[in-house]
């Protein structure tokens, strides 16, 4: 299976040529482009733009939620399994102590919803951020430069995409100057300082910025 996406309002001009944008994505991906026409094709191409992110609240009289059903978010980081697979071990352990009587089932329960909700903001957010498709910040393109050619170091952060590695532990300040050192560090205040400055500059705009949207696959 591959997985392809572009911008949601792109979603259109995607599906005009569903062969044709699928497989010039996939050839930006080293060989995989290649590799998929060798193969054959065994399903029909499956997408869209109605993608919603949102928590909901996991529990109520009789009932209870894991994985998509109660945190619904965008397929860019293929994390469905993974809140699925956690939320089921935070909700057995929770009901385990309700029903055995330690503690009323509804303060377990809504001891669930707190620890669900800390489990997966960090990543949500960087998933949001990934599916925003909005151009990268100084930081992640003094950090992107800083891993080529050092596999040890892209594995990791393919890691937190695979929730190997979490997510606030890799950016944390001290990694973060571990990967990229001062000369990163100062790199990025300068372009920051460049940043605020044509800020300061710059007309205002007549309408205010429409929000960044999420991908579609």
């Amino acid at each position: 299976m591959t997985y392809v996406a572009w911008p949601a309002d792109e979603f259109h001009a995607f599906r005009r040529d569903l062969e044709r944008n699928l497989l010039a994505t996939l050839d930006l991906a080293g060989d995989l482009g290649e590799r998929v026409r060798a193969g054959r094709r065994a399903e029909r191409v499956y997408g869209s733009a109605d993608l919603p992110n949102f928590f909901r609240k996991p529990y109520g009289p009789g009932w209870a939620l894991v994985g998509d059903a109660g945190l619904t978010i965008d397929p860019i980081t293929a994390l469905g399994i993974n809140d699925a697979l956690r939320d089921a071990e935070l909700l057995a352990d929770a009901i385990v102590a309700g029903l055995d009587g330690s503690s009323p089932l509804d303060e377990v329960l809504t001891g669930y919803h707190s620890a669900r909700d800390r489990a997966a903001l960090a990543m949500f957010r960087f998933t949001l951020e990934l599916a925003s498709f909005a151009p990268p910040k100084p930081e992640q393109e003094v950090l992107f430069r800083s891993l080529a050619g050092r596999q040890q170091e892209i594995d990791r952060f393919l890691g937190v995409l695979a929730c190997a590695v979490p997510v606030e532990e890799y950016f944390s300040p001290r990694n973060l100057m571990r990967l990229i050192g001062v000369r990163g560090f100062l790199a990025i205040t300068r372009t920051r300082i460049r940043g605020r400055k044509q800020v300061e500059t710059a007309p205002l705009p007549i309408t205010a910025d429409r929000e960044a949207t999420t991908k579609a696959s």
